[in-house]
């Protein structure tokens, strides 16, 4: 899977669907931003799908996030998708068990920049997490608790709820559920899902602010980049995927 520029390690990811095959038949995927699980992927889903039905009708950004917005409030007025998703679902960081709050997404942070740029984790505060960094090997764990939530965090006047930070995640799903990684989503049959540090390190370039000249009446900027750390996650293969393999063969997939 080709590598995206980020600013912190990617991780690897098992899980069904296409990706790089192992020898005990899991694939794996390079997450370089973030994993969603519940209402999230949902939404993305439903837009994947609609796009690859009338693939020309999606060719501008302001039609796109016209079409997420309709998207969201039918959501909100119709039949829930993902329901009580912390009943659905085991999460387990760096080898404890996490109790999770009543949600209906979860997503896992690599960086914090999520949907376009928003930063679901927040700023600085007084709890028990330390602050997250873009060279730490650590992720970021977070909840919402519906579409009107996740319309917050967009417009940046609410964050997410924070879960857990760690390096190594495994999440054990009980049934059927949308997930996606760095927007691209699929349909997850029940499967452990396991987030790995990748040995991989990918560079981010950053804007730095240099000094000044004189006689120039704006600053100049320069572009320098750093290299950090990746993460990779591991995932069972989907229903409809397992029913496109062979009957000899189990897929597992790795982000």
């Amino acid at each position: 899977m080709q590598q995206s520029v980020s600013n912190k390690d990617p991780k690897f990811l098992h899980a069904g669907g296409g990706g790089a095959q192992n020898e005990d038949n899991s694939q794996i995927f390079v997450m370089n931003n973030y994993f969603g699980i519940g209402v999230d992927a949902d939404l993305c889903l439903d837009f994947h799908n609609a796009r690859e039905e009338n693939p020309n009708k999606f060719n501008s950004r302001l039609h796109n996030k016209g079409y997420y917005v309709k998207m969201g409030l039918r959501k909100i007025v119709g039949r829930k998708t993902v329901k009580e998703l912390h009943k659905e679902l085991r999460l387990e960081v760096d080898g404890k068990v996490i109790e999770l709050p009543p949600v209906e997404g979860i997503i896992i942070l690599n960086i914090l920049s999520w949907g376009s740029g928003a930063n679901p984790w927040g700023p600085d505060k007084d709890d028990n997490f330390t602050t997250p960094n873009h060279y730490d090997g650590v992720l970021e764990i977070v909840g919402v608790s519906g579409v009107v939530h996740l319309g917050q965090i967009q417009s940046g006047i609410r964050t997410a709820t924070r879960i857990a930070q760690g390096g190594h995640i495994k999440i054990h799903l009980y049934s059927d559920m949308p997930v996606q990684v760095d927007g691209e989503p699929w349909v997850q049959s029940p499967s452990d899902v396991v987030v790995l540090k990748s040995a991989l390190k990918a560079t981010m370039l950053k804007k730095n602010k240099s000094k000044m000249k004189r006689r120039n009446t704006e600053p100049s900027m320069a572009l320098t980049g750093t290299a950090v750390p990746q993460m990779s996650l591991a995932l069972p293969p989907s229903t409809v995927e397992a029913d496109n393999e062979s009957e000899n063969s189990t897929n597992n997939i790795d982000f």
